[in-house]
C-alpha cells in the first residue's frame, strides 16, 4: 500500500496544511486562502487544476492532520 500527501499548490507552503477557505459559490477566478493562516494560495480554478494533476479524481484519500494522503 502506497501512501503518498497531495501538495503542491493545495498545500499552504507558510502552516503545511491543506485547510482553504472556499466560498459555497467558488467561480474559477475567485481567490482562495488558507483557513489556518490567511495566506493566499491561489485562484479556484488554479487549485482545483493542480489536484486533477495530482490525481485527485482517482482513488482513495484520507483527511490526516490537515493534509490529503493518498491511500492505494
Amino acid at each position: 500500500m502506497t501512501k503518498q500527501y497531495l501538495n503542491h499548490q493545495l498545500e499552504c507552503p507558510y502552516c503545511l496544511t491543506i485547510r482553504l477557505r472556499i466560498p459555497a459559490d467558488a467561480g474559477p477566478d475567485d481567490r482562495i486562502f488558507c483557513d489556518d493562516c490567511g495566506e493566499f494560495l491561489g485562484t479556484w480554478d488554479d487549485l482545483l487544476t493542480d489536484f486533477e494533476k495530482q490525481g485527485g479524481q482517482d482513488g482513495v484519500f484520507r483527511l490526516d492532520k490537515g493534509r490529503i494522503k493518498r491511500i492505494d
